[in-house]
């Protein structure tokens, strides 16, 4: 589970999101979202707004094929790559800034 995380854990824990099994992707993407949804990271109002972003668009990856042509809102690997690859590069940036 992924609780109070300093940036660059946050990095490396959304990093292996990007190299697990397909099967165990989703757990994590799950882990990641809880911590952020209940606020278990920081008081940084701009980090926490990053993290929530993120968090809402990886609630639309879908793995499955045939759940992703039922609705045009979910997406595939090389779009979750993406996501978290900004995220990656938003939570930086802000850290390199501010911290």
């Amino acid at each position: 589970m992924v609780e109070r995380l300093r940036p660059t854990e946050i990095i490396y824990f959304l990093k292996q999101i990007l190299t697990e099994k397909e099967s165990e992707k989703k757990a994590h993407i799950i882990a990641f979202q809880k911590g952020v949804f209940n606020n278990e990271y920081f008081k940084d109002e701009r980090l926490n707004e990053i993290l929530n972003e993120l968090a809402y668009d990886l609630d639309f990856y879908e793995p499955n094929d045939e759940w992703r042509e039922e609705d045009v809102s979910f997406y595939s690997e090389p779009r979750l790559r993406e996501l978290i690859n900004e995220g990656i590069k938003k939570i930086e940036g802000y850290t390199n800034n501010t911290y």
